[in-house]
């Protein structure tokens, strides 16, 4: 019996922590998904993303590919204007691609228990984003751009290398929940923070 791709909304090959795959690849086939809109590969060995693996699915709102052993976000992740999720948590991922900020729809980014050592510098063109979970990675830094994220309303950093924070994170006035546990960021910029963001929760 023929597929219909063009009628598939999802593909999903796991993603579930019941789950136990053994996948190590993306079927050749799944390119032929042209109309999908949710990407759902979590909890599976895969290794590697092709390069042109996303410039096949415009259509995209969501993507799953967290619990594999990815080291490498395709930079055709900036085709995927409609992305709003995208989880990669649990990856041996040290970068994340420039291309990543063109996903001007994104909304929830969640890429803990990396190995990131950097974020992309002009993080702050993703103004939908409102929800940004970064823990137990290795950033000792983040851009000043951050600032911009008017809509962020969760953010949680927890366990990295954080010795401070950019003069523009005072301007996250939509900060419900700051999670900074597990850095090395001094007690007066802690207090200095708790009165500029009075609204938000910061767990420290």
């Amino acid at each position: 019996m023929n597929t219909d791709y063009k009628k598939m909304l999802s593909f999903e090959l796991g993603n579930d922590e019941n789950w136990v795959g053994n996948t190590v690849s993306l079927p050749e086939d799944v390119v032929e998904y042209i109309n999908i809109t949710c990407l759902e590969i979590g909890y599976n060995k895969i290794e590697h993303l092709p390069v042109d693996i996303f410039s096949n699915f415009g259509k995209l709102t969501e993507v799953y590919f967290n619990h594999n052993r990815i080291s490498e976000i395709p930079t055709s992740i900036g085709f995927l204007k409609k992305l709003e999720i995208l989880t990669i948590n649990s990856n041996p991922i040290k970068h994340i691609p420039d291309e990543l900020t063109e996903c001007f729809s994104l909304e929830s980014f969640a890429a803990s228990d990396c190995e990131l050592e950097s974020i992309p510098k002009d993080l702050g063109n993703l103004k939908n984003l409102e929800v940004l979970l970064l823990n137990d990675n290795h950033l000792s830094a983040l851009p000043e751009t951050i600032g911009k994220l008017n809509r962020l309303y969760r953010l949680e950093l927890r366990n990295n290398k954080l010795k401070y924070l950019p003069d523009s994170f005072f301007n996250l006035t939509s900060l419900k929940l700051l999670d900074l546990r597990g850095n090395y960021i001094d007690k007066m910029s802690l207090e200095k923070l708790k009165k500029m963001l009075p609204k938000c929760e910061i767990k420290q």
